[in-house]
């Protein structure tokens, strides 16, 4: 009588369970490796659309900085005389031409004390004195034994309005002498000075002075040499006195600094463009497209941008299309000819005016539409793929769940089916010893 392989071709036996769980729940999880890939697919194009939100949002940021009048509009100061009066301008202020004439620069008030051998050894009188702006004098005491270092001390730190400094005026005798200046210039800062008991005799050394300027043939004095509330906008330096020089002031477009704008509205404008151009070609190692190739709001997105562009006429601007990829081509010889000849008349394509929206403004709208979270084409968009990422990966945990309770039931059912395989081939031993039979082989090789 032959008892042998009792678990031949079954596969089970001790710890054979294990591997055929694994090959079981690796072939039911196809489903959910498929899920996985999907919801890779949709982030790759989720990225893809934050992306193109990215270039949508910079591309509005520059059209927002150049739609309105003063934001287009770039302006400069020349002068005739730079070395005489300089300035800056905002873009705010009024293009026209100024002549003025500097008679005489605005001055601080200054007295000078009498010399003394040295600043820092040699006893001044002490006392008492008075020192500040007229109308506003403080007394300062002067201790025994001070120098003229202690007195310049004791002045800062007492009295408003004025500067004390010791100088070496460089002479043989007594060099070295107490300088009191106005922190203000003008006429009304004059400093007020009375030694009283200090033997610190003073004398004016320079008298205080306004600003004296001929602005189109009009006085005009100021206590600074700064005229920033001269003409709107404008902030004129004056560095020296010239009288009887006219000195030319001219505020006037900035052809330059105006075309740039113009280049990096273009430039933003481009950049959409040759992301959307991409994703419809092929690539060459892969074949595949972009991401995005065929998408219905990115298709949108082309026509919202292009309508903007088309709805003015840039070629007067020396701005032509490139119908190959739907970006924008500048001359930028054409551009400065245009703002030079026609300042304007480029402006007015660009920023709004009585004639209405410009190019920016439209431009701005269009991106506003499409970024809108109720309506816009790229933020429902967005708003869906990420519900649909929420909802697959809600379905891959349940679907990973369900998995792995399929695993641990084929556990459980290969854990019983070893166990009874283990008796059935103890009982085999047992009947086989009884008989005189070679006990079976674990192998399941026959014996007989």
């Amino acid at each position: 009588m032959k008892i042998s392989g009792l678990n031949s071709g079954l596969g089970v036996g001790p710890g054979s369970g294990s591997p055929m769980v694994d090959q079981i729940v690796a072939a039911e999880s196809v489903p959910v490796e498929s899920s996985k890939q999907r919801r890779e697919s949709v982030i790759a194009k989720k990225t893809e659309f934050q992306s193109l939100d990215s270039l949508l949002s910079k591309l509005q940021g520059t059209a927002d900085s150049i739609k309105m009048p003063s934001g287009f509009r770039k302006l400069l100061v020349d002068s005739s005389h730079p070395d005489i009066i300089s300035g800056t301008v905002s873009d705010s202020a009024e293009v026209g031409s100024y002549e003025m004439e500097v008679s005489g620069l605005a001055r601080s008030d200054k007295q000078l004390a009498i010399g003394f051998p040295d600043k820092d050894k040699t006893e001044v009188g002490f006392g008492f004195m008075r020192v500040g702006l007229k109308g506003s004098m403080h007394e300062v005491v002067i201790d025994p034994g001070s120098t003229l270092k202690d007195v310049a001390a004791k002045i800062n730190e007492s009295s408003k309005g004025v500067r004390a400094t010791v100088i070496n005026t460089g002479a043989k005798e007594d060099p070295f002498r107490l300088l009191v200046s106005s922190l203000e210039s003008g006429e009304e800062a004059v400093v007020d000075l009375d030694p009283d008991t200090t033997f610190t005799d003073f004398k004016n050394q320079v008298k205080g002075k306004n600003l004296d300027v001929k602005f189109e043939g009009v006085d005009v004095k100021r206590k600074t040499n700064a005229l920033d509330d001269l003409i709107d906008g404008v902030n004129l330096k004056v560095a020296k006195a010239e009288p009887g020089t006219s000195v030319t002031v001219n505020v006037r477009h900035d052809v330059d600094r105006t075309s740039e704008g113009v280049k990096d509205f273009v430039k933003q404008y481009n950049e959409v463009q040759s992301f959307s151009h991409k994703q419809g070609q092929k690539d060459a190692a892969t074949g595949q497209s972009g991401q995005l190739s065929g998408d219905s709001s990115l298709r949108q997105v082309g026509r919202s941008l292009q309508s903007a562009v088309s709805s003015v006429s840039l070629s007067t601007a020396g701005i032509t299309t490139n119908p190959k990829n739907g970006e924008l081509q500048i001359d930028e010889a054409k551009l400065k000819e245009a703002l030079t000849s026609n300042y304007d008349g480029v402006a007015n394509l660009f920023a709004n005016g009585e004639h209405g929206p410009g190019l920016a403004a439209r431009m701005s709208d269009a991106i506003r539409g499409l970024q809108d979270r109720t309506s816009g084409a790229v933020a429902t968009r967005l708003k869906g793929m990420d519900q649909r990422i929420k909802a697959q990966d809600k379905d891959i945990a349940h679907k990973e769940e369900r998995m792995e309770q399929r695993r641990v039931q084929l556990q459980r059912t290969f854990a019983n089916l070893d166990s009874k395989m283990a008796g059935m081939q103890s009982q085999g031993q047992m009947l086989s010893a009884r008989i005189g039979a070679p006990a079976p082989q674990t192998n399941g090789s026959e014996s007989t």
